[in-house]
């Protein structure tokens, strides 16, 4: 069941995998305006559990950044990298429950076979492997529709054997996957709402799952409409997007106050942005937020 949010405390978890852009921006900016008005907690946790991809310079980038548009954050950071024990003794678990299972299929091996929309068909629960050649774990999902009711896109549901297939826990390089990792983290910090962008609304549903078979109490969700460029795609370090630390401060978080359908006043821009974000607290309220997938930068 969803915790109750008497004492809100929600969270910004970033990955540094490159400086903070406009669209990290904007989804900081919202969870920071959400636990305030509720009087509650903002968390900070650094998602750097890819050491491949993770680095520590541009850790310390998003802090300044955050810094510098006023976003204060309660508590000390959490990092995930400091976590490995927690993620293990999960695992250990649900291998105790005969959920896991070894896996060596490639994406080449996934394309050969046709796999459609990215459904894993359960080969190598199907023809078990010898396991002398490196492998992944993967979670064996049930035929069973997991329900969300997202404060934000409404009630949906996913069936996990349909529409995803069993899937990854443990990664070939032996990286705890995502989907464990957060929601081990969020237990860890006593996260009630996760608030974040459409973009992981499809993964939500996994974490659901785990947080099932962990006992894990599942947190409300809030995914909100992420920032696209003019042909569609998401704002992402992937697509090269802008520094926003070089970007205006106070300029750029009144354009993100207006992504918020908070209307802001015009002279409200001439202020800093501790009180900017003051003037979002008073003014915030998740029913702004349309039910949408994405909306335009610069619109």
């Amino acid at each position: 069941m969803p915790l109750e949010n008497t004492n809100y405390r929600g969270r910004f978890a970033p990955s540094p995998t490159g400086p903070l852009h406009v669209g990290s921006l904007y989804t900081a900016v919202a969870s920071f305006l959400q636990a305030k008005s509720q009087q509650g907690q903002w968390l900070l946790r650094i998602d750097d559990l890819d050491r491949s991809r993770c680095k520590t310079q541009y850790a310390s980038e998003i802090l300044r950044t955050l810094e510098q548009y006023a976003l204060e954050w309660d508590e000390s950071i959490l990092y995930q990298n400091t976590r490995e024990e927690a993620y293990q003794l999960a695992l250990e678990h649900l291998k105790q429950l005969n959920l896991l299972y070894p896996c060596e299929c490639s994406r080449k091996n996934l394309t050969e076979r046709h796999i459609q929309n990215g459904v894993y068909d359960g080969h190598c629960l199907q023809h078990p492997i010898n396991e002398t050649q490196p492998f992944s774990l993967r979670l064996e999902v049930p035929n069973k529709a997991i329900i969300l009711a997202d404060l934000v896109q409404g009630k949906t549901s996913q069936n996990l054997k349909k529409e995803v297939g069993d899937f990854v826990i443990l990664r070939k390089d032996l990286i705890h996957a995502y989907h464990l990792a957060v929601i081990l983290d969020d237990q860890e910090q006593g996260i009630t709402q996760v608030l974040r962008g459409y973009d992981l609304l499809d993964s939500t549903y996994r974490q659901i799952h785990l947080q099932q078979l962990l006992d894990i109490a599942t947190p409300s969700y809030a995914h909100i409409p992420v920032i696209s460029d003019t042909a569609g795609a998401k704002l992402s370090k992937q697509t090269f997007a802008d520094d926003v630390s070089l970007s205006p401060t106070r300029e750029t978080l009144f354009n993100v106050l207006k992504y918020l359908n908070l209307s802001p006043p015009a002279k409200l821009v001439k202020e800093k942005p501790k009180d900017m974000l003051a003037w979002g607290v008073d003014n915030w309220s998740l029913d702004n937020i349309h039910p949408q997938k994405s909306i335009q930068f610069g619109h």
